[in-house]
């Protein structure tokens, strides 16, 4: 059994009325189907307005298709009761792109890192505090970092913390949508790093969302290229990503400039 499984999936969005009082509207995702297996990283990569995100966002329940499912451990998780579903998130999380929005200010790191164990587990606030200042070690910051709050912290920090939250209840499956492409080019690097050797330690499974190919290179086993709703290549062995021959996959990989960075 997969860990998560996409059956025809299809999402369309109603714009605003048209001059003659018809709505419009736009496909953003087109029957895509895609299994993603357990300690595998996949990668989707795409142009703006391809529908990565969408996709990311069916897949957490954030939104809901117009056709198809979503499977994730074998249970279809848009037909799911609210216990149910509640229990099937513990082992899917998510990072987003903005590290700053995606944490509360008003709370303390340790406040922020806790949130999903208290949501889950029964711990005594030592036990909390151990763990939590455990996770703080794990994504490269300190102990004492746990009675500091965000405005303490730089942009790459911040994203260690909400991987650190991410991670605290080694869910099955973390979605990483667009999660390094706000960050400096070095601590990109060192995000990608810590990603891999967290996928390795805790045995996670990554979907990577990104338009960067080279970050998708870097940390993907797979990678799936998409265009206007639609999955338009895809490979199984990185070590041949230059020999994609979609014109929207030559155009990522042509796009990289040379003073970027380079991983692969």
């Amino acid at each position: 059994m997969s860990l998560l499984e996409l059956n025809n999936i299809k999402k369309t969005y109603l714009l605003g009325n048209s001059v003659f009082g018809k709505r419009n509207s736009v496909e953003a995702i087109k029957d895509i189907s895609l299994t993603l297996e357990q300690g595998v990283c996949l990668g989707i990569v795409g142009e703006s307005g391809s529908g990565k995100s969408t996709l990311g966002k069916i897949i957490l329940g954030l939104e809901k298709p117009d056709q198809g499912e979503v499977l994730f451990q074998g249970k279809h998780l848009h037909s799911l009761k609210a216990k149910e579903l509640r229990e099937l998130r513990r082992n899917l999380q998510v990072v987003f792109q903005d590290c700053y929005s995606s944490v509360n200010p008003r709370l303390t790191i340790g406040e922020i890192i806790a949130e999903p164990l208290r949501n889950y587990e029964r711990l005594t606030s030592s036990e909390e505090q151990k763990q939590v200042q455990g996770l703080l070690e794990v994504v490269g910051l300190r102990r004492e970092d746990i009675h500091k709050y965000p405005s303490q912290f730089s942009g790459g920090q911040l994203q260690r913390i909400n991987i650190a939250r991410a991670i605290a209840l080694k869910p099955k499956l973390i979605i990483l949508d667009e999660a390094i492409s706000a960050l400096d080019a070095l601590v990109q690097i060192q995000i990608l790093n810590l990603l891999a050797q967290l996928k390795e330690d805790f045995q996670l499974s990554y979907l990577f969302i990104s338009h960067d190919i080279q970050a998708v290179n870097y940390i993907a086993d797979q990678i799936a290229v998409m265009y206007q709703g639609e999955v338009v290549e895809w490979q199984d062995d990185m070590e041949k990503l230059e020999q994609l021959e979609h014109p929207v996959s030559k155009k990522l990989i042509s796009s990289v400039l040379p003073s970027y960075p380079v991983y692969f």
